[in-house]
């Protein structure tokens, strides 16, 4: 038998498009930028692009990349081919624009995405070079019909090994397909991204970038192969992509505050029209400490992913996560469709340990453990503490097959406040579970398998 919530249409104090700032009113598709005729075509620098690729082709496009930007940028084309490469640094005023069939392929030589003196500036926050790298540097774009390929299989296996021997998952250890890095003014249009070693775009301490018509892949076996990661950067436009991968499809994160952003090192994100398959969600978090503010997603599809939309930060890394807005977002499938929790914290790997944690109380989720609400209140830190206020669902429908439909879940010392469900229709086993959070609704339909609509630990504020 189904147990069916709907709550009835009421005025609601705020209206999800209410909250929008301006200049996420109207957004273009494509940032636009332009670059000088020159074209330098790698192949005319002795790149060769065989099916069975074995000499590196690193020294012919560097040359290339180099020489463009000299004569005051261009366009660096990549032929049709397949092209064996090291690490490449994108410069100023550069396209890098990969033709129909061309394929560039990173090499898995371990000591070639170690920085050199020369090559420091470019290296990521984990110690590792990225196979392509934009950094200190302004209209840059990577466009075409090719693929970038970071043959990541071979890191993958060494991350597996690392768990066999430690017995701890451990960290990210691996290069990231495409850094950007103190940069502005960059497009990735119309490619495709596969089997990056980790995370295929990450874009950091960077503004006005846009991640636009790509196809970003990898297979469910590949850990940690996040698509588009936007940490601490302002005015990002993620539109019209395909993304099918292991972990999150959009990860937002604020790592640390910064005074000259007191509104949130994040700011004026807009995730719109994405295809996402497998992968676990357009997330914020789990780093907020630095503040969000200001993202707008909508007309997003949903479809076999583990997760659709989430808010996730743990004490001691949370922060001010605010005006945020979800709205026109179709799911089918998901596992459990919205996550909004500040208590994101990882579940040991050995089931004995987890099953001891649970004799407390409390509950999993996915490979996170929540503790009883019992759980005592703990000093609020502006910089440390998950707050979340003013997020808006609005005009959501879930279909298919879910495990649950929601979780709101805040902590004692910080109540998560200001949330809003409009018009929002879920169809899950089990209902949505809130704890330490205020929720008002408008056309809130849930229809549920087993148990009630709404589970109400303590806290909790509903209002219709």
């Amino acid at each position: 038998m189904h147990n069916k919530m709907a709550l009835p249409l009421l005025a609601v104090c705020m209206a999800g498009s209410a909250y929008l700032p301006s200049s996420l009113a109207a957004q273009p598709a494509v940032l636009a930028l332009t670059f000088p005729d020159k074209v330098c075509d790698i192949t005319q620098y002795g790149a060769q692009g065989q099916r069975l690729q074995i000499a590196l082709n690193t020294e012919a496009i560097q040359k290339a990349i180099d020489d463009c930007a000299q004569a005051g940028g261009g366009t660096v084309l990549v032929p049709r081919g397949n092209y064996l490469t090291n690490p490449l640094f994108l410069k100023s005023n550069i396209q890098l624009k990969l033709m129909k069939d061309a394929t560039l392929v990173a090499s898995t030589e371990t000591e070639a995405y170690r920085a050199n003196p020369q090559q420091k500036y470019a290296e990521a926050e984990n110690g590792w070079l990225p196979f392509i790298s934009i950094a200190d540097a302004e209209n840059v774009a990577i466009t075409g019909e090719g693929t970038i390929d970071g043959q990541g299989a071979v890191w993958w296996e060494r991350w597996r090994e690392n768990i066999r021997k430690t017995g701890k998952k451990g960290s990210t250890d691996r290069p990231r397909l495409i850094y950007i890095k103190n940069a502005s003014q960059v497009l990735i249009d119309g490619v495709t991204l596969t089997h990056s070693p980790s995370f295929h775009v990450v874009m950091r301490y960077s503004h006005d970038i846009t991640v636009n018509g790509t196809h970003i892949l990898s297979p469910w076996h590949a850990p940690n192969t996040d698509a588009i990661d936007p940490i601490n950067s302002r005015n990002i436009r993620i539109t019209n992509n395909y993304i099918d991968c292991n972990d999150d499809h959009i990860a937002i994160k604020a790592e640390k505050p910064d005074p000259r952003f007191p509104d949130g090192v994040i700011d004026n994100i807009y995730i719109a029209n994405n295809t996402l398959k497998q992968g676990r969600g357009i997330s914020i978090g789990s780093e907020t400490s630095g503040g969000v503010n200001n993202v707008l997603v909508e007309n997003n599809t949903f479809e076999g992913s583990m997760y659709g939309i989430r808010i996730k930060s743990p004490r001691g890394k949370g922060g001010e996560v605010k005006n945020v807005t979800y709205r026109n977002t179709r799911m089918h499938d998901v596992e459990v469709p919205l996550v909004f929790s500040a208590y994101y914290k990882a579940a040991p790997i050995v089931q004995t340990e987890v099953d001891e944690m649970l004799k407390a109380g409390g509950f999993t989720l996915g490979e996170q453990i929540y503790p009883p609400d019992t759980d005592p209140k703990q000093p609020f830190d502006k910089y440390k503490t998950p707050h979340f206020s003013n997020i808006t669902v609005e005009n959501l429908t879930s279909t298919g097959n879910s495990h649950a439909a929601a979780y709101i879940i805040g902590t004692p010392e910080a109540p998560l406040s200001g949330f809003h469900f409009v018009n929002v229709n879920i169809t899950a086993d089990q209902g949505l579970r809130v704890r330490n959070a205020e929720l008002a609704t408008s056309g809130l339909v849930l229809t549920v398998k087993t148990g009630p609509a709404i589970k109400q630990d303590a806290g909790t504020k509903i209002t219709e």
